[in-house]
C-alpha cells in the first residue's frame, strides 16, 4: 500500500444535477456534460494530492483545465496550478461533490456542450453539484489502512479481521443511489451507522464517500460519513465496522479492491478439492471450508489461469504430474488453461500439456490426454451469492416502464443486484430484484417472471468476466440499444463483469 500513501487515483463518473456525465471526446481533447451512462469516455481519474486538491485526469490521459476567463480544456499531459481543484462536500445531505478551482475560486459546471468553470456557488442552478458514482464494479472486498486487514461477515457484525478476503463473508456490494452508498452483505443485508446489519435500506444505511487524508499521518483513503457526520471506522478488538468519530485518522480510511471470482472444484466422484490434508490437493471433501475455496485469477499477457488457496499458495503440476498446492508465485508450472464443455463443466490443462483428472484416492494429477467422465470439473463461483452485471455499455437493469417491466436493459448508470442460486450440475438459477426467476420470452429475452427456476450455465472466460449460457443453448448478449438477449451461438464479445 505504499503507493496508496503518495496519491490516490480513483476512478468515478461526474454525473451533474440532470443526470449527464462529464464526457472527454476522442477528438480535439473536448469535454461536455452529454454522456447518459457511465462507459469508457465518462470515466476519469481523480488524483488526491497530499494538500487535498485534486486533478483530474480524462480516459485519455489529459488533465481537465480551467483559465481565468473560465474556459474549460483536457489538452494538458502534465498538471499544475491551472489543473488543480478542491474538492466542497455538499452540505444538503445528497452526498454530492463540487470542484473548486483553487487559483481562481470558480466551481466546475455546465450541461450538453456549455462547461465552464465560472460558477460562483455549488448549486443545482449553476450545474455545479455532482454525482460521483464509483466506475470500478460495485462487488469489491474492503481494506482497512490502520488494522491492515479485510472486512469479513461474521454473524451480525461485519469486522476487520480477514489477511485475504476469502470466501461470501468477504463480498461487499455497494449501493449507489442518489449520491450515497449502502454496504450489502452476501446474505442480502445492510450495514447500519451503529454497526447493526439490516434488511431495510434507508436513512441509517446511507453513507457519503469522500476522498481523505488522515489527520495524523497524512496517509490518503476512501472515508463513508453517515446521516450525522460520523465517519465509518474499525472499532475495538474485532474492528467492527460502525460510525464513531468526526474526523478522519487511519482507522477511518478504507481502500476498494476487486473481489476475484472464488470457486469449489468438484470432480465427477462428487467430490471437492482440497487442501485439508496438506499441500496435495485432493477431490475428497463434501463439506465447504476456506480450504476447499480456491481463487481463479487470469493471467492476461499470456491467457491463462493460476489458482490460489486460502493458506496463501499456488497450484502447481510437479515433474509427476501431481497437483501441489505449495507455490509462491504462480510461474509457469502453476498456469492452466480452462476449456468449457457443452454440460457446463470445464477441463482443466496443466503446463506439462496434460489434463487433470482424478485418481481413485481422490488425488489430482495431469497425466490425461483424452477428455472423459474424470477429466471434466464442476466450477461453482462460492462468493456471488449476490451478483452485479455489467456489459461494454453498462450495467444490467430490469426495465420499470409498460409492457416491458419485466424485461432487462444492459446499458444503464445504475445496476440490480441479483440472487445466484445453486441449480444441478454446473447450472445456476437467477432471481431478479422482484423475487421472480429468470426465464426466456418469446423474443429470446431475458426477463424475470419465473415463479420456478430456469438453468444457466456461467463460463469463467478472463478476470472476473463471465459468459451466460441460457436453456437454448445460445449465449446472453447485451445490444447497443440496451436490449439484453440470448442469439449468439459463441461467447465472443459476450463478456460480463461480475
Amino acid at each position: 500500500m505504499k503507493a496508496l500513501e503518495k496519491r490516490l487515483e480513483w476512478k468515478v463518473g461526474l454525473q451533474n444535477p440532470v443526470d449527464k456525465f462529464l464526457t472527454a471526446e476522442s477528438y480535439g481533447n473536448k469535454v461536455n456534460v452529454s454522456g447518459t451512462s457511465l462507459k469508457g469516455k465518462q470515466t476519469w481519474v481523480l488524483e488526491l494530492n497530499k494538500d487535498e486538491t485534486v486533478y483530474i485526469r480524462s480516459p485519455l490521459g489529459r488533465y481537465l483545465t480551467a483559465d481565468k476567463f473560465g474556459n474549460v480544456a483536457c489538452s494538458s499531459e502534465s498538471h499544475g496550478d491551472d489543473e488543480k481543484f478542491v474538492v466542497v462536500y455538499a452540505s444538503d445531505g445528497t452526498g454530492r461533490w463540487s470542484f473548486k478551482h483553487t487559483k481562481y475560486g470558480y466551481f466546475l459546471g455546465g450541461t450538453d456542450e456549455d462547461i465552464q468553470c465560472l460558477a460562483k456557488t455549488a448549486s443545482d442552478e449553476e450545474m455545479s453539484l455532482w454525482y460521483v458514482p464509483m466506475a470500478m464494479h460495485p462487488q469489491i472486498t474492503l481494506f482497512n489502512f490502520n488494522r491492515k486487514r479485510y472486512v469479513k461477515l461474521d454473524n451480525d457484525e461485519l469486522q476487520c479481521t480477514q489477511l485475504t478476503p476469502w470466501g461470501p463473508e468477504a463480498l461487499i456490494t455497494l449501493e449507489f443511489k442518489c449520491g450515497k452508498y449502502a454496504f450489502k452483505t452476501a446474505d442480502s443485508r445492510y450495514l447500519t451507522h451503529t454497526g447493526h446489519l439490516t434488511n431495510e435500506h434507508g436513512k441509517n444505511t446511507k453513507f457519503s464517500m469522500e476522498l481523505k487524508l488522515s489527520a495524523d499521518s497524512g496517509l490518503a483513503g476512501l472515508a463513508f460519513k453517515d446521516c450525522e457526520g460520523k465517519y465509518l471506522t474499525a472499532y475495538g478488538g474485532s474492528g467492527v465496522l460502525k460510525t464513531r468519530n468526526k474526523v478522519v485518522s487511519r482507522d477511518e480510511l478504507f481502500f476498494l479492491v476487486e473481489s476475484h471470482p472464488q470457486v469449489i472444484i468438484v470432480s465427477s466422484n462428487g467430490k471437492q478439492a482440497s487442501i485439508r490434508q496438506g499441500s496435495e490437493v485432493m477431490a475428497s471433501q463434501a463439506e465447504t471450508r476456506d480450504k476447499e475455496i480456491f481463487q481463479i485469477e487470469f493471467i492476461k499477457k499470456i491467457k491463462k489461469w493460476s489458482i490460489y488457496t486460502a493458506d496463501g499458495k499456488y497450484w502447481r503440476v510437479d515433474d509427476n504430474g501431481s497437483i501441489i498446492a505449495d507455490a509462491t508465485s504462480a510461474d509457469e508450472k502453476c498456469q492452466f488453461d480452462l476449456a468449457w464443455q457443452k454440460d457446463g463443466t470445464a477441463v482443466i490443462k496443466a503446463s506439462n500439456q496434460k489434463y487433470i483428472l482424478h485418481r481413485g484416492t481422490g488425488a489430482l494429477i495431469a497425466t490425461s490426454d483424452v477428455i472423459d467422465k474424470k477429466e471434466k470439473f464442476v466450477l461453482r463461483v462460492v462468493n456471488r451469492p449476490i451478483l452485479v452485471l455489467k456489459g461494454e455499455n453498462g450495467y444490467l437493469s430490469m426495465v420499470t416502464s409498460g409492457s416491458r417491466t419485466m424485461k432487462y436493459d444492459c446499458n444503464k448508470s445504475t445496476y440490480d443486484v441479483l440472487e445466484l442460486e445453486r441449480g444441478p450440475g454446473a447450472a445456476y438459477f437467477v432471481k431478479g430484484e422482484n423475487g421472480k426467476y429468470w426465464t426466456l420470452g418469446p423474443d429470446e429475452s431475458v426477463q424475470a417472471d419465473g415463479t420456478t427456476p430456469t438453468p444457466f450455465i456461467f463460463e469463467f472466460n478472463g478476470g472476473s468476466e463471465i459468459t451466460i449460457r441460457a436453456p437454448n443453448d445460445m449465449y446472453l448478449r447485451g445490444e447497443k440499444s440496451g436490449g439484453f438477449v440470448a442469439n449468439s451461438p459463441e461467447p465472443r464479445k459476450c463478456a460480463l463483469r461480475f
